[in-house]
């Protein structure tokens, strides 16, 4: 799961980027918001926590904009007012969530995953992988008895391929989704990510295919 967090505090963005990295997401920051806009135009992201107090383009605005986009991403609004219209004026803007500082990390892990939760409803949370069973906020595949942990990068690169089995991904997009802006997007990270994914649980190639020339696709053989 990858989260955008536009504040302009950099201490504060700091404090919630480690956190949530440390929590097992990929994070990307923004210190203001004509550039968190232009990544969230660049990149896919699963959630956005944006302060509605930032310069050169205001919080309110970007969500605005997101939905008048038709971007679903979910919306956790970030700030220090407190007053009830600014919370009725993010809602109508856009928002899914608000927590106003300060605030414990704990709690805004928890309305994350709450709101993550509520975009994924439609979605399976047990994946399906060949005669495995994927458990990507465990990390771990599971057959029978038999359970093989992944890294945080595997299980981001298979997650991604299942929910979008039969299509083409290619490695960029790849590393916009499950690394953070700041991966060499010249590297051959994925390729190496996708071999050791490989030799733990498709050696035969049966299910992640390599489409020469063009990406990775998840096809059940």
């Amino acid at each position: 799961m990858k989260i955008l967090i536009i504040e302009d505090q950099d201490e504060l963005r700091g404090l919630v980027k480690d956190f949530l990295e440390n929590s097992g997401y990929v994070v990307d920051g923004a210190e203001d918001g004509e550039e968190g806009y232009n990544k969230l135009n660049m990149n896919s992201y699963d959630c956005l926590i944006l302060d509605l107090n930032l310069p050169k383009l205001d919080g309110m605005e970007i969500a605005r904009k997101v939905r008048e986009e038709g971007k679903s991403v979910p919306i956790i609004m970030l700030t220090a007012r407190s007053e009830i219209y600014d919370k009725i004026e993010g809602f109508d803007n856009g928002a899914d969530d608000y927590i106003t500082k300060p605030f414990d990390m704990k709690e805004l892990l928890a309305r994350v995953e709450a709101v993550l939760r509520r975009a994924q409803k439609e979605q399976t949370l047990v994946l399906k992988f060949g005669e495995y069973e994927v458990f990507p906020k465990e990390n771990v595949l599971r057959k029978e008895k038999k359970e093989i942990e992944l890294t945080n990068k595997e299980m981001g690169i298979l997650e991604y391929l299942l929910r979008h089995k039969g299509e083409i991904i290619s490695a960029e997009e790849l590393l916009e989704h499950v690394w953070d802006s700041e991966v060499d997007m010249f590297s051959d990270t994925v390729k190496t990510h996708i071999k050791t994914l490989r030799k733990k649980l498709d050696p035969q190639k049966r299910y992640i295919q390599t489409i020469r020339g063009k990406g990775y696709m998840y096809k059940e053989s």
